[in-house]
This record gives structure tokens, sequence and C-alpha cells, in this order.
């Protein structure tokens, strides 16, 4: 019976008219991003029916990108890697050989080197002394030796002890030198060791440099996407008061439309009474 009055009243097909008018104001108010063609970057295009979007970059960077991609997807130079590895290798036998080496033994060979380099220059000097003493007569004079064991020409003890006291800056500065060495072999081998590994590392750097330049020209795609976005952004705004108009419209539509309804039922209830 409700149904059937709605239908005679016109408060039915009101109430789906302010409906329809209801979704079209909503209809107006959703975001929609903009297809932005034209765009150096390339385009975008939005489907607002599948929820789906796409993008194109132009034939410019598509020939950027695929020159990079195509550069990375090459894959890693062999050869360089190997070099490398090489180089890594020998640096680190080398710190090895340095960190083994045996200091007193290199100090030793240091020390017998230089006694081998004085030797004829001490023995020089030792005759010439010798002469001296011979030719002034003082061969033959001496004092006891502080630790015993008979006399000793004065000047040839200060002569003895000077060479003595020489040997021992030697014995010194050769196991400081020796230490000093191996030190330096240690860092040389080190440095060996981290350029080779620097080289065999470097073409994989290549590579995902490439990669990541590719990446980056890709990436620029999604330029008219930020551009369609912003473009729907700044509209969405005026969307939303012609909605709200849309909305109002269709109320007071609705309102009118029942008021009608209203009085038109009240008609009919007063003829049906007096009949």
């Amino acid at each position: 019976m409700g149904s059937a009055i709605g239908a005679i009243t016109g408060s039915t097909g009101v109430g789906k008219k302010a409906k329809r008018g209801m979704e079209a104001a909503g209809d107006k108010a959703q975001y929609k991003p903009w297809d932005v063609t034209g765009s150096y970057f390339g385009s975008a295009d939005f489907d607002y029916e599948n929820n789906k979007a796409n993008y194109e970059l132009s034939p410019e960077l598509i020939q950027l990108r695929d020159m990079f991609m195509n550069q990375a997807l090459g894959g890693v130079n062999e050869t360089d890697i190997a070099q490398g590895q090489a180089i890594k290798d020998k640096g680190m036998s080398m710190f090895n050989e340095a960190y083994d080496r045996d200091i007193s033994k290199v100090g030793s060979d240091y020390y017998s080197d230089l006694q081998s380099i004085l030797a004829p220059e001490r023995a020089k000097t030792e005759q010439r002394l010798s002469n001296n003493l011979f030719a002034s007569g003082r061969m033959g004079q001496g004092s006891a030796a502080y630790e015993g064991g008979g006399y000793l020409n004065p000047e040839r003890m200060e002569y003895l002890t000077s060479m003595n006291r020489e040997d021992n800056q030697l014995a010194v500065e050769s196991l400081s030198r020796a230490r000093q060495e191996r030190l330096s072999d240690m860092t040389t081998g080190m440095g060996y060791y981290g350029m080779g590994n620097d080289l065999r590392l470097q073409p994989y750097n290549d590579v995902y440099s490439l990669f990541g330049m590719g990446s980056g020209v890709e990436a620029t795609g999604m330029k008219p996407f930020e551009m369609g976005m912003g473009l729907g952004n700044s509209a969405i705004q005026g969307q939303v008061a012609q909605a709200g108009l849309y909305g109002q419209g269709a109320n007071a539509q609705y309102q009118t439309g029942a008021a009608n309804a209203g009085a038109f039922t009240n008609l009919v209830g007063m003829g049906l009474g007096k009949g």
C-alpha cells in the first residue's frame, strides 16, 4: 500500500531523483588526477574505472636508460677482477712475510754487513796508530787493564774502547733498522692488499653505478605522475565546492518534491473522507 501511495503521490520519484543528484555530487567531489602528455620526461595515464595507472618515458630518455642498463647487464670484466685479486694476494703475502720475519737475524745481518764495510778502514787506522807508536818510541808504554789480564798501551786502549762504543751503536742501529724495515714492508703489503681489493671490486661498483644511472632515468617517469596528481590536487577544491552546490540543489529539489507530495496526499485523504 505504501509503495502504491508513493507511486501515486510522486514521493518515490522525488527520492530517486534526489539520490541520483547526491550520487552525481559525490562523483564530482572524487579526486581525479590528470593525464599528462607532451612532457619531456614522458606521459602518464590514469584509468579511474579499473584503478590503474601507467607511464611511458620519452624516446630520448628511453634511449638514455637503455644505454646505462645495457652496460650494467653486460656483466663485469673478469680480467680486471683477476688482476685485482692477484695484487690483493701479493699484498697479503708481503704482509705475512714481514710479520713472520726474524728481526734478530735481520739485525745481525745488517751488523755483519756494516762490519765488513768498515773493516778495511779500521785496519788502516789501526796500522797508522801502530806505526805512530813505534816511530815515537811509545809502543812499550802500558797500564794495567781494568779487568785485569795484563797491561795495555793507553792510546791503543782508547782506540779499542772507541771501536767498542761504535760497534754497540752499530748493533742498536742495525736492530732498529730491521724493525723499521719490517714495519714498512707490513704497511706496504697492506697497501697492496687494499689496492687489490679495490681493483677487484671496482667492476662490480661500475655495474652498480650504471644500474643506478639507468634506474635514475627510469625514475623520471614519475614526473608526469607527479604533474598529473598536482593538477588533480589543484582542481579538487573547486570540485568539492561544485559538489556541494550539486548536493544543495538536489536536497532543495527533494524538499520541494516532498512538500508537494505531502500536499497531494492530504488532498487525496480529504477526498476519500468525503466519499
